[in-house]
């Protein structure tokens, strides 16, 4: 997408038209005070945004339309119109959006509300290819996620006079509340380093992670309620066993255990067991405790030794994150011709002789990051055996107390004087009659249903986490970023910057530009004057649209620039004739709109970018480039339109 035509209509009908040229470098020139600032807020005002930004004087008290002419990929076109609203209000909704292949800027009288500011933005970005997406807000933000949209995609488009030239915001409207956070989020996606439905993926990712825990949580809670229940009827088979209610000790199957307990409390039965069954019953439970011991030693020693390794994987873990951050700082090295080992990581010139110590860095810094996600891996499975193991234990520690409370209720029983034993045998019966109402037990198919729709939760989990991992989505935006950097670095040269020479980069998580230099990283802010200021942000915009346009992103194909060359017209003479006051000065002006032709040309037809600045280079090139002239009564708003206002104003005072 890039512009056309900024339109003005005035309260009475006429039309002021400022008209670009698509694929090429337009430049409004003009001194001060002539209205060149309000193209970049008109043009954001028409493409959706709500707020109302034009200065109040001649352009809110003669305007009653602003509109913007934009071409469209493809050869279709967007009319765009936005009515400027009551007097005093700060934002409106209201609009006008038109398509069609030859669309001209519309008479004043075809103008109609037919839309709002978030259609505009939603129909227009829906052309230039922004899709259907859901953004993830940073790791800690509070902020749901959100769309991006044609609103977040001209926060890269345009350059206010007071953000080219600050210290501390490379960006659009960095400073506003939110504005920020949202650069930093929808980046990547512009830059294509994630795709449209990652945040979507990463949502379902964490609803899986949830509803995988719940599904979890049940079935330990289904499957610790049945061994409870095992636990509870082999306490009952035993005490049954030691009363003589029934003959067997030891059952496979928990219903065949409860079949004979049922059986055995159903049953009236007076015989009273001999001495030697009541010996060989003895001996019977003995051995089992005997098992149980050996059992409740083993597991006591696995557990041991599941501790001792979550503690030795513990030191190893630390000492591999350790290598990993040691490695990192190989990341910001390109990696164009270096995994060959035939360019220089630092200057990027051909080498003799292969060199692949940058590679080898690559490759063992992937090896310790596999490592770790090894590690981390297999932290939950450890947590998870160490939560079976103890239940295990406290299964087998009731058992346990059931065997022996059951095993002295016998032999007491084996005295001469105890052996009729009908009232203890009827007290048995009654406690198994209660214990057997209690149980409650679990079905054996809900908990196989259970562990199925975990093992599918899990599987689903896995998956998504492939397909999401964060290590990827790094090393895809640090590839971009590390290309633009490239280009940054070289045109900082060109500039002639402070700290140009060494790599240059554009830091995501700051939002700044950062040079790195012999004695540490510089930041934008700490790189000398203004004109240092102003050119790192030239670059920057200027590497990130070369980006985007090459590899066709989902980005407005225009850069609208105010004053970039500020710095270099203090005086009123100089900002009235166009013509820096030193040479110096004029050489740096020079090389500042060379790079931005040369730029543009090497990317024609598919980038624009519309300086509005008080430079009149006497090059031919530059005053071709010019689209409008400022100067000497010339202005954005005509001189017509201001006295019949003031006219007006003067006639009916309010």
């Amino acid at each position: 997408m890039q512009l056309l035509a900024v339109v003005l209509y005035s309260r009475w009908g006429d039309t002021r038209i400022v008209r670009f040229t698509p694929g090429k470098l337009n430049i409004v020139t003009g001194q001060s005070k002539t209205g060149k600032s309000a193209l970049l807020d008109i043009v954001e005002f028409c493409l959706g945004r709500s707020t109302v930004t034009m200065p109040v004087g001649p352009i809110t008290s003669t305007v009653s339309w602003y509109a913007v002419l934009v071409q469209l990929p493809g050869g279709g076109r967007a009319f765009a119109a936005r009515p400027s609203g009551r007097q005093g209000a700060a934002s409106t909704q209201q609009g006008m959006l038109e398509f069609g292949s030859d669309l001209e800027p519309l008479d004043h009288s075809h103008l109609i509300v037919n839309s709002d500011a978030g259609s505009i933005r939603s129909q227009i970005g829906a052309r230039i290819g922004i899709e259907d997406n859901l953004t993830s807000a940073r790791p800690g933000s509070l902020r749901p996620g959100f769309e991006a949209n044609l609103g977040h995609a001209l926060l890269l488009c345009l350059q206010g006079q007071s953000e080219i030239a600050n210290r501390t915001f490379l960006f659009h409207r960095q400073g506003e509340e939110g504005i920020a956070g949202a650069i930093q989020d929808t980046l990547p996606y512009f830059l294509g380093a994630v795709p449209a439905d990652q945040a979507t993926n990463r949502q379902l990712l964490e609803s899986s992670r949830r509803d995988l825990r719940r599904a979890d949580n049940e079935l330990q809670t289904a499957e610790q309620s049945a061994e409870q229940q095992d636990v509870r009827v082999r306490a009952a088979v035993a005490e049954a066993y030691a009363a003589g209610l029934i003959t067997q000790s030891v059952f496979q199957d928990r219903a065949l255990a409860l079949a004979a307990l049922q059986l055995a409390v159903a049953t009236e039965s007076a015989a009273v067991p001999l001495d030697d069954e009541l010996q060989a019953r003895v001996r019977d439970l003995e051995g089992q405790r005997t098992q149980l011991r050996q059992q409740l030693r083993e597991a006591s020693e696995l557990r041991s030794m599941l501790l001792a390794q979550g503690r030795e994987e513990g030191l190893y873990r630390d000492a591999v994150v350790s290598e990993a951050d040691r490695l990192r700082s190989v990341e910001v090295l390109p990696t164009a011709a270096n995994e060959q080992g035939t360019q220089c990581p630092i200057c990027g010139s051909n080498l003799a002789d292969s060199d692949p110590i940058s590679a080898d860095l690559r490759s063992a810094l992937s090896e310790v990051r596999s490592q770790l996600a090894d590690l981390d891996a297999a932290r939950p499975r450890l947590r998870d055996a160490l939560g079976h193991v103890d239940n295990h234990l406290a299964n087998l520690r009731d058992q346990l107390r059931a065997l022996e409370a059951a095993a002295s209720q016998l032999a007491g029983s084996a005295d001469p004087v105890l052996r009729t034993r009908t009232e203890e045998r009827a007290f048995s019966r009654g406690r198994l009659d209660v214990l057997l109402q209690s149980l409650r037990p679990t079905d054996l198919s809900v908990v196989q249903q259970l562990r199925q729709r975990v093992a599918g939760l899990r599987a689903a989990v896995e998956r998504l986490e492939a397909e999401l991992n964060a290590d990827d989505e790094r090393e895809q935006i640090n590839s971009r970023l590390l290309t633009i950097g490239i280009d940054m670095g070289r045109w900082a040269e060109e500039l002639q910057l402070e700290h140009s020479g060494g790599p240059v980069r554009l830091d995501l998580r700051r939002l700044t530009v950062v040079a790195e230099t012999e004695s540490g990283p510089a930041v934008m802010g700490r790189t000398g004057s203004a004109a240092n200021w102003i050119g790192y942000h030239l670059i920057t915009h200027l590497g990130l649209h070369r980006f985007f346009t090459k590899h066709r992103c989902p980005v407005p194909q225009f850069l609208m620039l105010d004053q970039p060359t500020q710095a270099y017209y203090p005086s009123e003479v100089a900002q009235l004739s166009g013509e820096p006051d030193n040479d110096d000065d004029r050489l740096a002006v020079r090389r500042m709109y060379e790079l931005i032709n040369s730029v543009v040309t090497e990317l024609s037809p598919d980038l624009q970018v519309i300086v509005c600045d008080h430079a009149n280079l006497d090059e031919d090139w530059f005053q071709q480039a010019i689209v409008e002239n400022w100067r000497q009564g010339e202005q954005f708003v005509p001189a017509e339109w201001i006295d019949r206002a003031r006219s007006e104003d003067q006639a009916n005072p309010t």
